[in-house]
């Protein structure tokens, strides 16, 4: 099972480090992405909407080719929609599987086939303009689109080529590579594993492959008889006593085994035949047939005729006489100093000659020289052993090859014990083809270290992680928006604003900048783009005023301070509105001014349809910050203490009848000077007049003009409406003569008249009107009247009398 473990968690960290290498690669070898394509339609207009520009992270390369002119606006995709509206249009998509761009037919009109010039429309944040080709460099937000056109009556230009850059980042390499480095350890540790635990479960069955040596008798046989010697012979001679190992190095386990292996040959082969001991002991000068043998005893009576073929594996006898030791022979081997000591002197380094396997030794003399020992032949040479010495080490028999224990006190130090053979070192050891104790095999142990190791360096690098754990920061995938509160509006799928505070900021300049040149010139034809309704009503009539008479002063200079509160409405159809307060700027302080934007339509620009002078310490309501903007008032979730287009006309009745209006109790009176100046300004006309010449007559009505407005944040309002004072001087009497002066006499063009004179005031009022759950008096917050007319009578409005 921890093969099989251990294979999954190897091929799983293969994987892993595959998808990180090939991130890696991937990353780093292109620089850019690009898309192109062709159109091969023949709309006057290409729309390459969001979706195509954040396509990729970064800037957007855009490259536009043609023949002729090129022109090219951005802006927010919502605009680009309302002004391209029903005209024929192609929209620019990039294709998922290919990667190349492709054009399909919007939505549109078959008759309208051409477009005006779309540059210079209040909706765009950039224009750009060439011929033949087109480059642009952007990293436009979410939500912003490109609308490109030739000259409105061509075709539009039909090439388009987007390139994004690639920073080389792969955010998920890091992760992979180093899951990989952690499932390579883990499988190399479960395959170390698997192995140590079936090499220790094989140990105990594994066969020894070593042949024993013969064990010679200790016992001396007595006078006269033969010795007994055993039925085998072990084909092993013991190795060298010098050959570098000492006793720690004997393997038990080896030892134990083959002493068991000899054993069951014993019991299963024929009784050993006797033979005559005094045939294998040597010449005084001559060394032992074996290298562990004792030496030979001095009494040869003392020996025992029967010895067993294992005397040193069973205990002796308490009873039976212990032998005494013997004088060694000149020549012969010194006896150890510790019978059961695994160490034994040995006078060569070279192995000892091993004796003939089961073959008895015959003896007839017991005083003979003994028979040389055969040469040991190729079969019986031990094979070099390949194990490691840990291995051997790793056994955990500790019982087989000790020295045998019985009741019987021990030999005494100066000869063995009868019947206990000597201990030979290097008996039960393997012999080693090689000393490897100096092999490099740790070294390989660092490999997978190593290799670990320089996977993870790898992906040390920050382009290689994820932001969020330390990674490097990269152009987002979509661009960043113009600001947080954009970026929730998105997110949250409302309406973004008319405008923001750069459009707003130019649209009001280009107003001041047309103000300023009529009123040099005199001449309101240039105000059209930018005044409408009431406003261009009223400097219109300035400029006829003062051309017809010079020395009546001219109309209040446009605002151009600073911006001080904003309310663009947030809405994804027309018309829209946006209410600005402004200081007047220059030299002399006076009171800001609250300015009217309306846009018809998306292919209009806005326009000032109202501009009133806000009354002193005015307060103006909470409304949502200009980078939100508000609703417009077509669309109240909740209704107000009066509906917007009722406003005008209730005021316009406040005026006529003052208190005794029925809607009287709906206005506050505070700060409302409008009223009082005009109350004022009729009682000094009525005044001035001969009654019995002349009558004069006030009426205050509303305008045509619709109601402009936003609401605020308490679901109130913020509502421009005008209203007009018609003044009506008629004579009473056929002979009665009726004389003006100033703008009156410069608007009807004329200073007297035998009927009269009828002069028409327009008054811009802004109001604050809260709602309906909220409760509350309608507040003035600022006004702007001006006399925009004046005209003889006709016989037929003349009543006398």
């Amino acid at each position: 099972m921890r093969f099989i473990i251990a294979a999954i968690a190897f091929l799983g960290s293969a994987a892993l480090l595959v998808v990180g290498w090939l991130q890696v690669t991937e990353a780093r070898a292109a620089d850019s992405v690009v898309a192109t394509g062709t159109v091969s339609q023949e709309s006057p207009l290409l729309v390459i909407p969001s979706d195509t520009l954040i396509e990729h992270a970064g800037t957007q390369s855009i490259t536009i080719s043609g023949d002729g002119p090129i022109r090219v606006a951005i802006g927010r995709q919502a605009d680009i929609a309302g002004w391209v509206g029903t005209t024929q249009h192609e929209i620019v998509t990039l294709d998922d599987t290919s990667g190349a761009l492709v054009f399909t037919p919007g939505e549109a009109s078959a008759d309208e086939t051409t477009a005006p010039n779309i540059l210079g429309n209040d909706l765009w944040f950039q224009e750009y303009e060439g011929d033949g080709e087109l480059k642009l460099e952007q990293t436009l937000p979410v939500g912003f689109a490109l609308l490109v056109q030739s000259d409105g009556e061509s075709p539009a230009p039909s090439q388009v080529s987007i390139s994004w850059p690639l920073d080389g980042r792969a955010p998920m390499a890091g992760p992979l590579l180093l899951g990989g480095g952690v499932l390579l350890l883990i499988s190399l540790g479960l395959l170390l594993w698997a192995l140590l635990s079936m090499r220790r479960r094989s140990k105990p069955q594994r066969q020894t492959h070593d042949v024993l040596e013969p064990e010679a008798s200790t016992d001396a046989p007595a006078v006269g008889e033969a010795a007994t010697t055993p039925a085998f012979a072990f084909g092993r001679s013991a190795p060298s006593a010098d050959d570098g190992l000492d006793a720690a190095d004997v393997d038990p386990v080896e030892q134990s085994q083959g002493v068991v292996a000899a054993s069951v040959r014993l019991s299963e082969g024929t009784q050993p035949e006797p033979a005559d001991v005094n045939s294998r002991a040597g010449a005084p000068d001559e060394q032992p047939g074996h290298a562990w043998a004792p030496p030979a005893a001095a009494d040869e009576h003392s020996r025992q005729t029967d010895a067993p073929a294992f005397p040193s594996f069973r205990a002796p006898s308490a009873e039976a006489p212990v032998p005494a030791a013997a004088p060694a022979a000149e020549g012969t081997p010194a006896a150890v100093d510790d019978p059961f000591s695994w160490s034994a002197p040995s006078t060569s380094s070279e192995p000892e000659a091993e004796t003939v396997d089961a073959a008895p030794l015959a003896q007839p003399d017991a005083h003979a020289e003994p028979a040389p020992a055969a040469a040991p032949t190729d079969e019986d040479r031990p094979e070099p052993s390949t194990k490691d010495d840990g291995d051997e080490r790793d056994d955990d028999s500790s019982d087989a090859g000790e020295p045998p224990s019985g009741d019987a006190s021990g030999p005494s130090p100066e000869a063995p014990a009868a019947g206990t053979p000597a201990a030979e070192p290097q008996q039960w050891r393997r012999p080693r083809g090689r000393d490897r104790s100096q092999a490099p095999k740790r070294l390989f142990r660092l490999i997978p270290v190593l290799l670990v190791g320089s996977i993870a360096l790898t992906g040390c690098s920050a382009d290689f992680w994820p932001e969020q754990f330390g990674g490097s920061t990269s152009a987002p995938t979509t661009p960043t928006p113009t600001s947080s509160i954009d970026q929730a509006l998105l997110t949250e799928g409302e309406a973004l604003p008319a405008v923001n505070s750069q459009q707003l900021t130019e649209i009001l300049d280009d107003a001041a900048r047309l103000a300023q040149e009529g009123d040099a010139a005199n001449n309101p034809d240039g105000l059209k783009p930018r005044f409408t309704q009431a406003a261009y009503q009223e400097r219109a009539a300035e400029y006829q005023a003062k051309a017809a008479d010079n020395a009546l002063p001219g109309p209040v200079a446009f605002p151009t301070g600073e911006v001080v509160y904003a309310v663009p409405q947030a809405s994804d159809s027309w018309p829209k509105s946006i209410f600005v307060v402004r200081e007047a700027g220059g030299e002399t302080p006076t009171a800001p001014f609250g300015i009217m934007l309306t846009q018809s339509s998306a292919r209009d620009t806005y326009k000032v349809a109202s501009i009133v002078q806000l009354t002193p310490d005015v307060t103006l309501p909470e409304a949502a910050p200009a980078e939100i903007g508000a609703p417009g008032i077509d669309g109240l979730e909740q209704p107000l203490v009066i509906a917007p287009e009722e406003l005008a006309g209730a005021y316009a009745d406040v005026i006529s009848n003052g208190d005794g209006s029925q809607f009287a109790a709906l206005f506050s009176p505070d700060g409302d000077s409008l009223r009082t100046q005009i109350s004022e300004a009729r009682a000094a006309v009525s005044g001035e007049i001969d009654a019995n010449a002349a009558r004069i007559e006030f009426q205050t009505r509303q305008t045509d003009d619709p109601p402009f407005g936003v609401q605020t944040l308490d679901g109130g309002a913020i509502v421009a409406v005008s209203i007009e004072e018609v003044e009506k001087l008629s004579a009473r009497t056929q002979l009665a003569t009726l004389s003006v002066q100033g703008r009156t006499a410069a608007l009807a063009g004329a200073s007297s008249s035998s009927l009269g004179f009828e002069t028409l005031y327009t008054n811009q009022l802004m109001f604050y009107v809260p709602s309906e759950a909220t409760g509350g008096a309608i507040q003035l917050l600022g006004f702007a009247n001006t006399m925009t007319g004046a005209r003889q009578l006709n016989a037929n409005e003349v009543t006398y009398g």
